[in-house]
């Protein structure tokens, strides 16, 4: 079965790429939680969130749900 497809803008999900390049090339070893704190708020500014955390209340144009 194939996996459903999430697009967005270029621009957004160039800056998203941007930013985790960042985040990569300044990752402190020293400091791990940091690190999965800015990859989650970096994907996060792009929309993109785990269900679990959906109340459906926050509702998007798209909620996707795979197996």
């Amino acid at each position: 079965m194939t996996e459903p497809q999430c697009y967005h803008h270029s621009h957004l999900y160039h800056a998203m790429i941007d930013q985790l390049e960042q985040i990569a090339r300044t990752f402190d070893a020293a400091a791990p939680d940091d690190l999965r704190s800015r990859i989650i708020e970096c994907v996060g500014d792009l929309g993109v969130w785990p269900m679990g955390i959906f109340n459906g209340q926050d509702e998007g144009k798209i909620i996707a749900v795979t197996a």
